[in-house]
Parts: structure tokens; sequence; C-alpha cells
């Protein structure tokens, strides 16, 4: 015998479902209940619709969220003005002083233009107080950078980034795979799969509150845009830029001090070195490492390798972000760097074993071998910078020179092995946003390292035969690759890149008031300098006076070689003379040589390290070996030298330093 058994579903009538339907029934659409929030209606969870957080997220522990569905929006008009209705009214009864729509009736608006005015960029104007998801006030950009100096960033304090459905702007996922596919291979600190549940909470809109999760992805979208400008994937906002709350940022991450704060401060370093207007990344990064120690990521770890814990990782890969920064910011500014690890056991970036166990394993393999080869680099930067610019004078004296040799050895063989491993890692790629696996940046950052180790310091001193060539020759193919990088869209016109080129200029003028050739080498390279640093946005108003600075220099340079030249036919047969009788460039030399030094201090410190190149005076210049001055017009360009070093030519001689 068989049975059969049938279900059916009574519908039961709910007191409070039925007195919700009647009462929105009577006063729809003006009192329309408030919507449900977003996780809530993701999951599809009765929602206790309470303000600022819904029962059902309290008690879940995650962050609660009211946005008005695209898709609802879209399909019934109605249902959106009713919320927005609700919004306000929300607004203006508990918020004094806020008059949000008072004297604009809801009905006249459209619904998508009510959603575009709640949305607003930073730089744009948007309304003065707007409706913030928890329901409480939420203030522009204008009205943080008014107020951020006298007022204490208060709890629910948001700006607006941009809007995803904004066609002038990018869509955000196209900010963060550009940060995820270039920045993060250098700076791999960032917990991916937090950032993108981020992400998804915060549906259409990109904004900054006050609390890690949306500064740390309100700061990644921001560096992620400046990576997809610098590759032309999308144009700049001319006159528009990002104008991020650097106070704001700063005052939250001293008072709440974690190790989220120290992700925060590293995401700010390294946004502000796009930013003209930003505060000094120096002044930033000192900051950075400052909390890094504090937070221990220096001393508590400082463990045997064999013993490091897996959980250690994320710790691991943050303090080597933090030290790829702080050193690149060091070297570049001529300064030593903030971060003091005289003895490191941290273990360097590794695969986890959830990576190894992924799909991503290969991709997550390649990206820690750049980010090894990239810390390798900084290493190199720090080491030449200790022992070629930072050493006491009282120690270089003490070294002889086969000692001085021994260690320029040793350093040039240690750049020759970091420029053979970066060919095996190196491929190219049809996409321009990634750098740091290509041939044209690796060939970049060798002659960089090696312009470092010959520059003309003290260690340097006396010059050895044939080294201004050699210096200059080293130079030169430093701003022709970097000028590559710049046609190719892979050259980022930042901080970083300015500071870089200070030095180089220094060099260029150095060995043109060495040269005794006819015809200059490096006119070429000047024209790139120049192309290069007129690349650079307007904000960059030091990009520009260097700009200038180069395009005399290129005069000066024009003029020498045409007044050579009539030299040589007036006297074929001595062509020393040449020097003697056309002593007026070196004055203008010299005021170039000062007018660099000073911008160079502007940009990167007053004393930075790059400014005291020796050989410049003429005691210098005539204290050398014979061997350095053997030829007849090595000595009459010392003579011309010397003869201008004294008052009578000027002020500013070549020993001015």
């Amino acid at each position: 015998m068989k049975y059969h058994t049938q279900r059916y579903r009574l519908s039961q009538s709910s007191p409070e479902r039925d007195g919700f339907e009647r009462q929105a029934e009577q006063r729809w659409p003006y009192a329309y209940p408030p919507p449900a929030c977003n996780r809530c209606r993701q999951y599809k969870k009765k929602c206790s619709k309470t303000l600022p957080s819904c029962r059902t997220c309290v008690d879940a522990g995650r962050k609660c969220s009211y946005f008005t569905s695209d898709r609802m929006a879209a399909s019934s008009p109605e249902v959106l003005h009713a919320r927005i209705q609700w919004l306000t009214q929300y607004i203006e009864d508990n918020i004094p002083g806020a008059n949000v729509g008072q004297n604009m009736p809801l009905k006249e608006k459209d619904a998508s233009q009510a959603v575009d005015e709640r949305a607003g960029t930073i730089g744009s104007p948007v309304n003065p107080v707007q409706a913030q998801p928890n329901g409480q006030a939420q203030r522009t950009s204008s009205s943080l950078d008014n107020e951020h100096n006298n007022a204490e960033p208060k709890k629910g304090t948001s700006v607006m980034l941009w809007k995803e459905s904004d066609s002038e702007r990018p869509r955000s996922l196209a900010c963060l795979n550009a940060y995820f596919h270039h920045v993060h291979r250098a700076y791999p600190f960032v917990d991916k799969a937090r950032i993108m549940q981020v992400q998804s909470a915060n549906v259409n809109v990109v904004l900054i509150e006050n609390d890690a999760d949306s500064m740390i992805l309100y700061l990644i979208h921001a560096i992620g845009r400046t990576t997809l400008e610098r590759s032309g994937k999308i144009s700049p906002l001319t006159g528009k830029e990002l104008k991020l709350p650097y106070t704001i940022i700063l005052q939250y991450c001293m008072e709440n001090e974690s190790m989220d704060s120290v992700q925060i401060l590293l995401l700010l370093a390294l946004y502000s070195l796009f930013d003209p207007h930003a505060t000094s990344p120096w002044t930033t990064v000192g900051i950075l490492t400052r909390q890094a120690m504090a937070q221990g990521l220096t001393l508590q770890r400082m463990s045997n390798v064999d013993q490091a814990s897996p959980s250690d990782e994320p710790s691991n890969r943050l303090f080597w972000s933090i030290y790829v920064l702080d050193r690149m910011v060091a070297s570049s500014v001529g300064q030593p760097p903030g971060l003091f690890v005289p003895d490191v056991h941290i273990p360097l970036p590794a695969v986890t074993v959830t990576e190894f166990a992924s799909a991503q394993r290969a991709e997550v393999s390649s990206m820690l071998l750049v980010t090894r080869h990239v810390i390798q680099l900084r290493r190199l930067e720090s080491k030449i910078t200790d022992a070629i610019f930072l050493r006491p004078r009282a120690d270089v004296r003490s070294l002889t020179p086969s000692d001085r040799a021994a260690i320029i050895t040793e350093l040039h063989y240690a750049v020759d092995n970091w420029y053979s491993d970066g060919c095996l890692i190196s491929r190219p790629e049809a996409s321009n946003v990634r750098i740091h696996d290509t041939m044209a940046w690796l060939n970049a950052r060798y002659y960089q390292l090696l312009m470092l180790i010959y520059y003309p310091t003290p260690f340097n001193q006396p010059p050895r035969p044939g080294s201004h060539e050699h210096l200059l020759n080293v130079v030169q193919k430093y701003i022709h690759y970097s000028h590559v990088l710049l046609e190719l869209g892979q050259l980022p016109l930042n901080y970083i890149t300015l500071t870089r080129f200070v030095p180089a200029c220094l060099v260029l003028l150095y060995c043109f008031g060495h040269t005794t050739a006819m015809v200059f080498p490096a006119k070429q390279e000047i024209q790139s300098c120049i192309a290069i640093l007129h690349s650079f946005s307007s904000g960059w108003e030091h990009a520009l006076f260097l700009a200038q600075i180069m395009t005399d220099f290129s005069s000066v340079v024009s003029m020498y070689e045409s007044q050579s030249a009539s030299s040589l036919v007036t006297l074929p047969t001595t062509p020393v003379l040449r020097h003697a009788a056309q002593p007026s460039f070196y004055p203008r030399v010299v005021s170039l040589r000062a007018e660099l030094i000073e911008i160079g201090g502007r940009i990167m410190g007053k004393a930075n390290c790059y400014q005291y190149i020796e050989g410049w005076d003429a005691e210098a210049i005539s204290s050398s070996s014979p061997a350095d001055t053997s030829s007849s017009t090595d000595a009459a360009v010392t003579r011309d030298i010397a003869a201008l070093s004294s008052p009578f030519v000027g002020e500013i001689g070549w020993d001015f330093l």
C-alpha cells in the first residue's frame, strides 16, 4: 500500500505585516518605510531597519549601510522618491541646522538627478550636507579642507572620491586592478580579499570615512588612478586634482595606533609621491617608520628565521614594503634612512600555504620574485649611499686608493649581479601598466646605481684617468633609458623621478666643466632631460624651474661649440688656446651650478649629499696627480678654472661650497 503525503503552505497573516501594508497604503509614498540595509538585502535576511545600524549587522559585527539599489530605482522611481524623502526627513528631525531639500520639492526632481547630487567628487562642488549610509551628516571635501585645521575629525565624517557610474571617471574596479597589477608587486602588504570585500560593500560609490577599511580602500583607488594616468589609460584630472585630507588621515593614524594605521600611512606616503601639493614624502615616511617601530615590526620579530611562523607573513610583507619605500626615498633625497634595522633577520616575502594551494599560485610566485628583486635594489641603493656619500670624511681619508678601488669594484659587482637576476624575471607585456619587470626599467635603474657609485664625491677623489668620460657615459645612458620609459608610458612623473634628475643634471654640468672636446657628447641627453621635466604637470613648479635651467645650459653648450669651432679655424695649430681665449663660458656655468644646487635644496632639502661635488674648486683640480693632468689641454682647462675662481670674475666661484 502506498501512501501519498500532500504538503500545503498556509498563508498566515502577521499583525506587523498587515499594519505595515495598511500604513504604506494610507501614507505611501511620502511616509514609505526605510529601506533594508545592503547586507540584509544581499543575504535576504529580515532587517530591523534601525539607524545607524540594524540589529542583524550589529550582532554579526559587520558594517551596516543603507543604499538604494540601482535596479529598484530604475524599475520604480516612486520608491526612490519615497526613500530619499524618508532620509531627508530623518536628517531634518535628528540633525540640528540641516535643511536638505526644504525649499526644493523632491517631486520636481528626476530620480537620477537626485542620486547624482548625492555623489560628489573631490575637487567638485556638492551639497553642503549629504545623506550618509548610516544616516549621519556627510560633509564634502571642501568643508573638510576648510575645517580640518581647526576641527577634530568626528565619527561618521566622510568624503566622496568618485562615483562608479560616472562616465568621466574610471570604474573603481579598474583602479583596484591597476593597483594590484603594478604597485602591489613592489609593496605586497595589502590583503586583497579584505579590500575586495570592502569594495563590494560600497556598491557604487568610493568614499572615505573615519575607519580603517574605507581609508585603505580610498587610498588604493587614488594610487590606482595615478597608475592609469601614467600609462595613458585615462586622462589626468586637469584642474581637478584629487585633494586628499592629509591632516584628517594623519590625525586618525596618530590617535589610533595599530597595524591598520601603519598600512594607511604607507598608502598615504605612496600617494604623496604623485601629489605636488602634498606634505613632503620625506616627512610622511618619517612618521611611517616611527609608527612601524612603535608597533614592533623591527624588534619583536628579530628572531631566528627558521623559527618564523606562517602567521607572521603579513607582518613580514608590511615590514619589507616600508623598508623599500624608506630606502627609496632616503636614497633619492640623499639622506640617511629612517627605519633603523642594523641587523635584519626578518624573512623575505614568501608564498603562504593558502596561496600555494590556490589557482593563482604561479601569479603570486611571479609577483614575489619581483618583490624580492625590488628589495635587493633598495638594499643596494642604501649600501651605495652609506659607502660613497654618507661615510665620514675621516674614514674616507683613512682609506688608501686601493681600498677605495676594492670597495667600488665590490659594489659594481653587486650591481651587475642584481642586473643579471633582473634579466631572468623580465618579460615583455602588452599592457604598459606594470614596469618593475621590464627591460627599460631595469636598464634605467642599473645606470642610476652606477651613477651613484662613480659620483664625484670625496670618496672618488682624486679622479682616475678617464673617470669624467666614464661618468658622463653612465649618466647619458641613465637619461636615455628614462626617456625610453617616458615614451612607453612607464616613467612615473612623481617626486622620486624629479629628485633623481637633480644629481643627473649636476653631473652633466660637472662633466661639461671638465670637457676638452669641441663637441659636448651629451647634447641629446640634455634635450631628453628637458622633455622629461616638461612632461610633469603644471603643479610641479620645481620641475619647470629645473627644465628652464637645463634649457639655459643647452644654450651655453651650443655657444661653446660654435665658438670652439671658430677658434679652431682661427688657431688650427694651437687648439688649447680656445679655452683661454673664450673664458666667458665659465661664469655662466658657475651661475647655472648655483641655480641647480638651490633648486635641488628646495626639492630634496638643503642637507642633501648630492650637492657636495668634489673637483669643482681650483684646489682640488690643481692638486690632482700628474697622471690626471698630464695632457696640455687638461692643464689649460685647470688654469682657466683657477682664474675664474678668483674674486675678479664674480662673487660665485667654483669653490664656493
